[in-house]
């Protein structure tokens, strides 16, 4: 009697499970537009989703014009391994329209995509992402009073790791940009350090003036430090492996040939374009993958608290830097860092973008100076 009981749980579970995906519905949106990152906005609210059943940690069917494919519904683009796609509903808010992304890629060329194109999602399995999607979740604040420090507060810090000199490179969040409350901080200490030179991997020219204009615009020495053309302003993409991101980043690192340190590089929140690139010189200038980790690991540390060791520390290192290094290195997911050439990992990605042999020895030498 009893194992005729469980056999009849384990049947109207079941049948509940199976209830709940068919009575699941195809949500039919329209590509609404694709921002410079390449990442799709839908004519969809967020809470249409919810309101239809789906569920963060759902994964979905995306049915393209073209092809299908599957993603999981989450709220952030860390949510998912560096290349790996996702389906965005903003921070959770269910005001904000759905976002189709590839994490530091690029949806909208990749996938063909353009404005007007219909996209339909379903429900491709119930919660099978919930667990990774739950260990991922970031919170942080605006507000300066709940940060120890100024440079926890900007993510501000120099980078000397590998053979970098000492005083030469630093980065941070945005000192310009005050969308994050955070810029008059930084340019202050921007200015304390000495920076000469910047290279912003977010804003272009046109951006940069708005920011001058803003009512609550006070980042002073970031304005004279562009007045002196000092800065340059790359507008770039996340897809590191896009032509765009290539042709911006050999561009920005040939304007640091050409001027003197100590140098800046900053994105808006000196977390994913300027983890990506400090990683990059880093590993030029010898780092191991321990020492460029715990770097890109301080900014979690700084906004969000993660805990250095922890289970969400580690998960999150392995899905973005460390996936990053891989790539560069050649090898295949999982696979050890230890024995890497990352050196020549480097310098291979460097010549790919159109360096020169000369240019590379003179950024090593650049950045291995001390500052004056």
């Amino acid at each position: 009697m009893k194992r005729r009981w469980s056999l009849l749980a384990w049947m109207l579970m079941f049948l509940a499970l199976a209830s709940t995906a068919l009575a699941q519905p195809t949500i039919t949106g329209t590509v609404a537009g694709v921002d410079k990152y390449g990442n799709v906005g839908l004519d969809l609210l967020t809470q249409a989703l919810l309101d239809a059943g789906f569920e963060f940690g759902d994964l979905i069917q995306v049915d393209l014009p073209a092809e299908s494919l599957e993603a999981p519904f989450v709220t952030a683009y860390s949510d998912v391994d560096v290349g790996s796609l996702l389906v965005r509903g903003p921070g959770g808010d269910g005001t904000k329209n759905v976002v189709l992304a590839i994490n530091m890629g690029n949806f909208a060329s990749f996938y063909g995509i353009q404005d007007g194109d219909v996209v339909a999602l379903s429900l491709a399995e119930k919660g099978s992402y919930l667990g990774e999607w739950l260990i991922r979740q970031l919170q942080r604040t605006n507000e300066r009073a709940d940060y120890p420090s100024d440079e926890v507060f900007a993510n501000f810090r120099e980078v000397a790791v590998g053979g970098m000199g000492k005083g030469i490179y630093y980065r941070c969040s945005s000192p310009v940009n005050n969308e994050l409350a955070r810029a008059a901080y930084a340019d202050a200490l921007i200015k304390e350090a000495g920076i000469k030179t910047v290279i912003n991997l977010a804003d272009g020219p046109e951006e940069l003036a708005s920011y001058f204009k803003e009512p609550d615009f006070n980042s002073p020495y970031y304005q004279e430090l562009y007045e002196q053309g000092q800065v340059i302003a790359l507008n770039m993409g996340i897809d590191y492996r896009s032509e765009d991101f290539q042709a911006k980043l050999k561009a920005g690192l040939e304007f640091l040939l050409a001027q003197e340190g100590p140098y800046l590089i900053h994105c808006n929140e000196g977390k994913d374009r300027a983890g990506f690139v400090s990683a990059l010189l880093e590993a030029l200038l010898g780092a191991s993958a321990q020492e460029i980790k715990e770097d890109y690991m301080l900014t979690y540390l700084n906004y969000y608290g993660v805990e250095k060791g922890s289970e969400q520390y580690e998960k999150i290192a392995e899905s973005n830097i460390l996936a990053a290094l891989r790539d560069l290195a050649g090898l295949p997911k999982e696979a050890s860092l230890e024995e890497a050439d990352l050196v020549q990992a480097a310098e291979a990605y460097l010549e790919e973008i159109g360096l020169s042999p000369e240019q590379i020895d003179l950024l090593k030498a650049k950045l291995t100076g001390d500052a004056a």
